[in-house]
């Protein structure tokens, strides 16, 4: 079946549909994973990064050209690049939008493009099952949270992921008003009813928290509503998610989207604030063989491929190469100093290290702070 549009994926990327695209097989036939660096911090404006992408994608084309496959299975895949193709050119220039991960298999009419918020190294695969290593990469760099508005009769149950927030539920509970009853003892039983009830309301509210939970395990979880009833709400939590509050909102569970969209890129700021100065003080703790400061040790560092947190100062630029042999960063031009041989200039050595750090599994924070300033910007602390 022809795919006739690749549009840009706008929902929360869970765990669900990563298992959707690793069950994907389809034996002797190729399916297409195509990643995209979009970064404008490498490609300047939205025109270079088009330029970038289509110099990928030509690649793609040419290989595919020589694959020796049927014609047909080729106009397929070269019609799934034409779709890549113009979706990098609508999207160039996104904001928030630095890589693009696209997974295509028109025999099952599936394709997807996820936007990412981290670089990537522009890279494409045809093989019988979509390539998802680079995507579990990136994604190992962001927490999923998980987002509980509730009232007495009504709750709404959101994931929170890469920028997105997305609605996984919404509950709502008949609960009988609070009346007066001319009777004393008749309006005491009507209250000891009423309570039971929104009570039994807040067991299943988090009842279905404890299932998204299982289902989409999040690390952090946020619960809004009034401030009278969080307390008692809390209460009714298992305490495998007690354990993972990291905020409590005095919001309606009518808030709109944007607010809660707001609201938690707020929290997911402070939070990596925090993360990035817990790492700063395990490399100062940590033996000397352990600490890499300075852009020449950390470059060293990724070299030999021991970099487990880096940390870089946002918005610092410096221009650099990189050996066309054996990928060694430099600060400087002429020979590279470990195999000798010739590099390229990179106009933003900084933004390459990253991209180096999240293709060996390290995890990566900006960190605006005086303390990474007398580093030069940059700073790692090492697995061994």
């Amino acid at each position: 079946m022809a795919l006739h549009q690749l549009p840009l994926y706008e929902g929360v990327i869970t765990r669900r549909l990563l298992k959707q695209l690793g069950e994907v097989h389809r034996p002797g036939e190729l399916l297409l994973s195509v990643y995209l660096d979009m970064d404008p911090s490498r490609w300047g404006d939205a025109e270079g990064i088009r330029i970038a992408a289509k110099n990928s994608l030509r690649h793609l084309h040419e290989k595919i050209g020589q694959l020796p496959i049927s014609n047909g299975e080729r106009q397929r895949l070269l019609r799934e690049t034409e779709l890549i193709q113009e979706l990098a050119t609508l999207s160039a220039g996104r904001r928030g939008l630095r890589g693009l991960a696209c997974f295509l298999a028109s025999p099952v009419n599936l394709a997807y493009a996820l936007p990412l918020p981290w670089p990537v190294h522009s890279r494409y695969f045809l093989e019988d099952r979509f390539v998802l290593w680079p995507l579990h990469q990136v994604l190992d760099q962001s927490d999923l949270f998980g987002i509980v508005l509730v009232d007495k009769d009504e709750a709404r149950l959101y994931l929170g992921y890469l920028g997105q927030i997305e609605e996984m539920s919404y509950i709502f509970d008949e609960i009988p008003p609070k009346i007066r009853i001319p009777d004393a003892f008749g309006e005491l039983q009507f209250r000891r009813k009423h309570v039971e009830y929104f009570h039994h309301h807040f067991d299943r509210v988090a009842y279905n928290a404890l299932r998204l939970w299982e289902q989409e395990p999040f690390r952090y979880l946020i619960v809004g509503g009034l401030w009278e009833i969080l307390p008692q709400f809390e209460s009714h939590l298992h305490r495998y998610l007690r354990e993972r509050i990291i905020a409590r909102w005095e919001v309606s569970v009518h808030a709109a989207k944007t607010e809660l969209q707001k609201r938690l890129e707020q929290e997911e700021s402070q939070l990596l604030q925090r993360q990035a100065e817990q790492v700063w003080r395990e490399l100062n703790e940590a033996p000397p063989e352990r600490q890499a400061k300075g852009p020449e040790r950390v470059f060293r560092a990724l070299w030999e491929q021991r970099v487990g947190h880096l940390l870089v100062q946002p918005n610092t630029r410096y221009h650099g190469h990189v050996c066309t042999q054996c990928q060694r960063l430099h600060l400087s031009g002429g020979p590279c100093i470990e195999c000798g041989g010739s590099v390229n200039h990179v106009p933003d050595i900084y933004e390459e290290a990253v991209r180096v750090a999240l293709s060996q599994s390290a995890h990566v924070r900006y960190w605006n702070s005086p303390a990474l300033e007398e580093c030069d910007g940059i700073a790692a602390l090492l697995r061994y």
